[in-house]
C-alpha cells in the first residue's frame, strides 16, 4: 500500500458489463461527490473516450446507461447545439472563426455524467480540435440544449 492509498484510502475496481473496468473514487465526506473513472467505445467519434460516472460502489444505474445510449443515438443534434457556442466563444480569439464539419473538427475526448436522477439532466462533454490544440472545449449540457462553454489549456 502506496502513502497516497494509506492517506486517500484504494481505489476500488468494479467490472460493468456495459462500461468495462471502473475506478471507483469514493468520497467518504460527501457521497454525492463519489464518482467512477472509465474508458470506453464512443460510437459517433469511433474513438475510445474518457468517462467519469457520479455514483454509489454499487456501479452506475440503468438511466445512466441509457442517458449515454442517447448521447451517441442523438450526437448530431447536440452538435448542433453546440457548434454555436464554440463559433461565438472561439470567434473572440479568432476572428471568422466558422465551424465547417463538426465531425472532422472536434473529437470528443470525454463525458461527466451525473446521477440522472433530475431533469434536466445537466452533463458536460468535452473536445480537442485541430483549431487549437493546445486548449480543451468542454461544455455543459443541459439535456441536449449547451448552456456554457469552457475553452481551457
Amino acid at each position: 500500500m502506496g502513502l497516497l492509498d494509506f492517506i486517500f484510502g484504494k481505489p476500488t475496481k468494479l467490472e460493468n458489463e456495459f462500461f468495462g473496468i471502473m475506478l471507483f473514487l469514493e468520497d467518504k465526506k460527501d457521497s454525492l461527490k463519489s464518482y467512477f473513472e472509465c474508458r470506453r467505445h464512443f460510437n459517433p467519434s469511433d474513438q475510445i473516450i474518457e468517462i467519469g460516472i457520479d455514483g454509489e460502489a454499487t456501479g452506475p444505474t440503468q438511466k445512466q446507461i441509457d442517458f449515454f445510449k442517447s448521447v451517441e443515438d442523438n450526437y448530431s443534434t447536440i452538435t448542433k447545439a453546440i457548434s454555436a457556442l464554440i463559433e461565438d466563444e472561439f470567434g473572440n480569439w479568432k476572428v471568422g472563426f466558422k465551424i465547417n464539419d463538426f465531425q472532422k473538427e472536434f473529437e470528443p475526448v470525454y463525458l461527466r455524467l451525473p446521477r440522472c436522477e433530475n431533469k434536466p439532466i445537466v452533463w458536460e462533454i468535452a473536445f480537442e480540435s485541430d483549431h487549437d490544440r493546445n486548449h480543451t472545449f468542454t461544455l455543459t449540457m443541459s439535456d441536449f440544449d449547451a448552456k456554457e462553454i469552457l475553452i481551457d489549456g
